[in-house]
């Protein structure tokens, strides 16, 4: 086994041994990715993509552990742990947040985002008008001087913003060497996808306002989660996570669906996160494939995915690229959809404990 210990948490990387873009590895894929072979084979005999050097926040700890894949087979995982919240945990101008508005009459600029999926002005959206659909849709959020309100208890609707507790650690088992499935899994409501380069957890939707799910803490009790500019917020147990790619959410912003940065102002600009590439690796699937932002970077250019290989319902594909040059799968942040994360995996994943908290 594999034990590798790292003490220190810094965004200056250093030289540690990893698998990835300094290794030989190759993916053939059919366009459907139905039916799919893989050689993700090292020289160090470890196989995979993981590469430290890839990331820009070192794992407290790296193993490779015996797992059980949900397909049932036998393998081995990369089991990495992170420091929780290292992008920040308090709100403010460079790091997380904003979050909930005060007012109705907040600059937009100055106020989280939500997703709304009510009757009134539905979708993706500033707090500031999601807080007046919901209050149009019969959802007490917003009081008798324009206040949102904010928190939780009583008889009312809330915009929810959570504490943070950068004590707790997280951890992800993920597959060695990925397996595809034999038909896509798709994400459910905040399900885990993977880890992004901070190490912080990539999320599917966050929780819905109107529609209740089994097992999804707050959804359908008529309140609305506040998103940051970049995607995140904390979980109810104190770690931040992503329901955005953040290293694309900008392209969301400047797309003429929703045009924020030029109506408000609204980008993503928290100084721990590379948010200026749209062609930037984002992190690793739990199943063990990479994940880039919108584009591919053909000449250096962002380029629509599309146009280089045809991308299948998971937004994937397989070709070289600057970090895999003998070509890797790899899914890609949605170019305008929000949220941006890929909506489904075509690689099979640790069958219990992909993703935990400590």
């Amino acid at each position: 086994m594999l034990k590798l210990k790292v003490i220190a948490l810094t965004i200056l990387l250093v030289g540690f041994a990893g698998c990835g873009s300094s290794h030989t590895a190759s993916t053939v894929v059919d366009d459907d990715t139905s039916e799919s072979e893989t050689d993700t084979s090292t020289d160090d005999g470890t196989g995979g993509y993981y590469d430290v050097d890839m990331f820009t926040v070192l794992p407290l700890e790296e193993d490779i552990v015996s797992c059980t894949l949900e397909n049932g087979t036998t393998t081995t995982c990369y089991e990495l742990t992170f420091a929780a919240n290292t992008v920040g945990d308090t709100e403010g101008e460079g790091t997380v947040g904003p979050y909930c508005p005060d007012s109705i009459d907040t600059p937009r600029d100055e106020a989280g985002l939500g997703v709304y999926d009510g009757d009134t002005n539905p979708g993706f959206q500033s707090l500031v008008d999601a807080a007046q659909g919901m209050d149009a849709d019969g959802y007490d959020i917003v009081d008798e001087d324009g206040n949102i309100r904010s928190g939780g208890g009583g008889d009312y609707s809330y915009c929810l913003s959570m504490p943070f507790d950068s004590s707790l650690t997280v951890t992800y088992l993920i597959p060695v060497t990925p397996e595809f499935r034999s038909e896509a899994y798709y994400i459910e409501t905040v399900g885990s996808i993977g880890v992004g380069i901070n190490g912080i957890p990539i999320k599917g939707d966050p929780p819905s306002v109107t529609t209740a799910e089994a097992g999804i803490g707050g959804t359908g009790s008529g309140n609305i989660p506040a998103l940051d500019h970049c995607g995140g917020h904390a979980d109810p147990a104190g770690y931040y996570h992503w329901h955005f790619i953040p290293q694309s959410i900008n392209t969301v912003f400047e797309s003429e669906e929703y045009d924020f940065t030029d109506l408000y102002g609204i980008s993503c600009s928290n100084t721990y996160i590379e948010y200026e590439d749209p062609t930037a690796f984002a992190g690793l699937a739990k199943d063990g494939f990479p994940i880039y932002a919108a584009y591919d970077a053909v000449d250096a250019v962002p380029t629509e995915p599309n146009s280089v290989v045809t991308v299948d319902e998971c937004n994937g594909h397989s070709h070289a690229t600057d970090e895999y040059s003998d070509g890797v799968y790899h899914y890609h942040a949605l170019e305008t959809g929000a949220p941006n994360v890929p909506v489904c995996l075509m690689g099979s994943f640790a069958e219990r404990n992909d993703f935990s908290v400590q």
